[in-house]
């Protein structure tokens, strides 16, 4: 087995083999039922940020966060950020205690993989968070957009706009499908970038990022659907600032 394959195992086993998980979950999903969203949120996310601190701390890596001018606390709108290995997994999760705002809501956008878990999405129950599942095997657009806008009435949503895991450093050109919901209803984009995730790897291209040892995630900017006349300018205008900051963040690993 790679080493790869063996971080992943690792990371994923955590929020298993600790059992303020399972208790942590239960209670925020009783806190969820009974209308205390603000604790069961903070539940959620000192839950997701213990699970990326264990997870750094035990692949002697360190992280590299800057939110820059990045306002956690603004609702309706999409977070979007690229995916390589689901390591970065943990990060996404863990961006409510990673900005200083415990208690922000925030849900996720994923497949069928959701469904196929126990602790979901994301190591956190679907219910509780209003996870968006869209499902590959029958797709349902109309309803897909219909939960969608309902969980961005209350909740930012979190994303993958490249649509699958890439096994490389390099950022691929971003799925159409929700970007139109986000350019026909005006609803801005938060865009992130991770870098150093293939480090985790050993392929030799990424030698000097085993060697760094460092994880970079970091806000890019905003871009607002109701600056641009047509669709394919907003999605460009995404996929190149997100692409921008990781070539920046490249000439840092190769220094």
């Amino acid at each position: 087995m790679n080493k790869l394959k063996l971080s992943v195992i690792l990371c994923y086993s955590i929020p298993v083999l600790f059992l303020n998980f399972p208790i942590g979950l239960i209670l925020s999903y009783l806190l969820k039922i009974a209308k205390f969203d603000e604790a069961s949120n903070r539940i959620n996310n000192h839950l997701a940020y213990f699970w990326l601190r264990s997870f750094i701390f035990l692949t002697g890596r360190k992280l590299e966060f800057k939110a820059g001018n990045w306002n956690p606390r603004n609702q309706n709108r999409f977070l979007i950020c690229n995916h390589t290995n689901a390591l970065e997994v943990p990060l996404i999760v863990s961006l409510p205690y990673l900005s200083g705002e415990k208690a922000i809501k925030l849900s996720y956008l994923g497949g069928d993989i959701i469904q196929r878990y126990k602790i979901v999405p994301l190591m956190m129950h679907s219910k509780i968070v209003e996870a968006v599942i869209y499902s590959e095997r029958k797709p349902n657009f109309r309803d897909f957009k219909t939960k969608v806008l309902n969980v961005l009435k209350t909740r930012s949503i979190f994303l993958y706009p490249e649509g699958e895991r890439t096994f490389t450093e390099e950022i691929r050109s971003f799925q159409t499908g929700v970007m139109k919901i986000a350019y026909k209803y005006q609803i801005d984009l938060d865009v992130f970038v991770v870098s150093g995730m293939m480090g985790y790897s050993n392929l030799p291209e990424y030698a000097h990022l085993r060697k760094l040892k460092n994880i970079y995630f970091v806000f890019c900017g905003t871009v607002k659907a109701q600056d641009f006349n047509d669709f394919e300018s907003f999605l460009n205008s995404a996929m190149n600032l997100m692409k921008s900051k990781k070539k920046e963040l490249e000439n840092l690993e190769r220094i």
